[in-house]
């Protein structure tokens, strides 16, 4: 399976790869995936927890189900994987004044924004809880092909926001 790609690795922070080298094939949680390396996402200080790890990709998830959700792969890890939840700039999760204070910090203009946030799920009994981390949130430089994982400066965002609850069952 191919997956699509959104965004473009940024050769200011590490050198292009070669071009018979632009593809990877990697066995994910979710399967085998085909990325290109050239509409990688660079990550200078990786995401929190694993800052060792700077190439991902996005993906779309192979669930028809779960359309609004991408996978953030790593590219040197096939292990290693987020399930993210792309969001609008004009969000009722975030206020733009603190996705605005964050691209500035950022050095990264808001035409050029796209915002994501990192989704967890946990089983509560026979139920699973699906959060998302919006004090933490992934913000793309889309111009520049580079992401940061950076902490909000307002202490109002929880790292466990709970947007839903789902059945445990298989359907």
């Amino acid at each position: 399976m191919t997956a699509n790609t959104v965004v473009a690795h940024d050769t200011a922070f590490a050198p292009a790869p070669a071009a018979d080298d632009s593809k990877v094939v990697l066995e994910t949680r979710f399967g085998v995936m085909s990325f290109d390396r050239t509409a990688s996402i660079y990550m200078p200080r990786g995401l929190l927890g694993y800052a060792g790890f700077h190439d991902f990709a996005l993906a779309n998830l192979p669930d028809p189900k779960l359309t609004q959700f991408k996978l953030l792969q790593s590219l040197s890890d096939p292990a290693l994987s987020f399930v993210v939840a792309p969001i609008n700039l004009e969000n009722d999760l975030i206020e733009l004044a603190d996705i605005e204070a964050a691209c500035r910090t950022l050095s990264i203009a808001m035409a050029d924004a796209a915002l994501m946030l990192v989704v967890a799920t946990r089983r509560i009994g026979a139920a699973t809880q699906i959060s998302v981390n919006l004090r933490a949130p992934v913000i793309v430089d889309t111009r520049n092909q580079a992401a940061w994982q950076h902490i909000l400066s307002n202490h109002r965002y929880p790292v466990r926001h709970v947007v839903g609850m789902g059945s445990s069952a298989a359907d």
